[in-house]
């Protein structure tokens, strides 16, 4: 299907058989979809850099309030979006890259690399960069991409370089990846030779333990040595934190075994909750309930409250996650709705929980959001007058209910 007209793939494709036993036919489909997600990618890029450009053309501050319209339509968080303008910006400005991807002969992680490596050129350097970057193009690996767009960038420019270096060395930061079966990693990044120092201090003084006869292994040893060295804990025992469990009621009343919601992390088998619990000698335990038909939050614990009125903890443990249609953000903010300013009432049926980029969004030219539902939705219209609702999700996964 290598020839297939990009308009004609999809039909090309359903009328495929596959009838060889090898699954040939299906590899070629697979190919051909690869060549569609690419090419239409590429579209999607030039919409939004197209988009931009006219906004920026209006005189007013494009950025942020297109970085949100994108990700609205496209139903991904607000950092997701600004992230794909800024592909699409750098894009723009290279035809030989845009070119070879709508083709869909460059891998979209590797246009992506490109952009990362050649955001911060001037005008003539990335036109000079995409001219050297052309040749090489097809075909073109991520980390190829990556180490090859680097090169160029460095031998146009030395010192801008040297300079984008230094800023991407002090962006230093420590992210929790959530994992099946209540594990979660962390994630690290900063300077090289120290996250590397890091990892080589941890590694010896684990290879040092075992030397001495201890049974675990070293990479247990490294992640109990670094809990030590950063908490000052000795493994199993924890810090004084607060634990929210969320769970329905005759999982409360000890009449079913559905799973438990730990959050910030996610479901947890009963058996590991109690676990949990039994082991956080210094930590304190909050129970959320949950409606039994759609698993919103009905009720909380009202202990340990840290926000001025009791309604602020409700609607960080209601909403779980930023309430912008899409985002999955961590929640910085308790919004008012309707702004109090405007008369807008500090009850829940006002509240949404908002990250710092939906927050500053909802604030600029254009855009307005509205309480529906009584109180189960909030509305969002963008300056293009599309709307998006975002509903009081449920704090546990509904699924339970539709078991008998």
């Amino acid at each position: 299907m290598e020839d297939v007209p990009f308009e004609q793939l999809l039909t090309a494709i359903a009328a495929v058989e596959h009838d060889d036993v090898l699954g040939g036919s299906r590899i070629d489909v697979i190919a051909a979809l690869e060549r569609l997600i690419r090419h239409a990618t590429a579209l999607q890029l030039e919409q939004v850099a197209a988009l931009h450009a006219e906004r920026a053309g209006t005189g007013m501050d494009a950025t942020l309030t297109v970085a949100g319209e994108v990700a609205m339509a496209r139903g991904v968080s607000p950092s997701a979006g600004g992230t794909q303008l800024g592909h699409a910006v750098t894009l723009a400005a290279m035809p030989a890259v845009m070119a070879t991807l709508r083709a869909g002969h460059l891998p979209v992680a590797s246009a992506h690399a490109i952009s990362r490596e050649c955001g911060g050129l001037s005008a003539d350097d990335i036109a000079q960069a995409d001219a050297e970057l052309a040749p090489h193009l097809d075909g073109l690996t991520p980390r190829r991409a990556a180490d090859l767009a680097r090169h160029v960038v460095v031998s146009l420019d030395p010192e801008a370089a040297h300079e984008r270096a230094q800023q991407a060395r002090a962006d230093k930061r420590v992210e929790l990846s959530p994992e099946p079966d209540g594990v979660a990693a962390l994630w690290v990044r900063g300077p090289a030779e120290d996250v590397l120092t890091i990892r080589e201090s941890l590694w010896h003084r684990a290879e040092t333990a075992r030397s001495a006869g201890d049974v675990r292994s070293v990479s247990q040893l490294m992640f109990d040595t670094l809990l030590t060295d950063v908490t000052g804990l000795t493994p199993g025992r924890k810090p004084a934190v607060e634990l929210q469990l969320v769970l329905d009621a005759p999982t409360l009343l000890g009449d079913a075994d559905e799973p438990v919601e730990l959050v910030g992390y996610g479901p947890l088998t009963p058996a590991v909750a109690e676990q949990l619990v039994a082991h956080a000698r210094d930590a304190s335990v909050r129970r959320l309930l949950t409606d039994p038909v759609d698993g919103t939050l009905v009720a909380r614990d009202a202990r340990r409250r840290r926000f001025t009125g009791a309604d602020a903890g409700f609607v960080r443990s209601r909403d779980g996650r930023c309430r912008q249609p899409g985002c999955d953000c961590r929640i910085r903010h308790v919004d008012h709705v309707r702004a109090f300013i405007e008369g807008g009432p500090t009850t829940l049926d006002n509240a949404q929980s908002l990250c710092v980029r939906s927050h500053t969004t909802k604030h600029l030219p254009g855009w307005s959001v509205q309480v529906r539902a009584r109180g189960r939705e909030v509305e969002w219209t963008t300056p293009t007058g599309h709307r998006y609702r975002s509903g009081v999700p449920p704090v546990r996964p509904p699924l339970a209910r539709l078991r008998t």
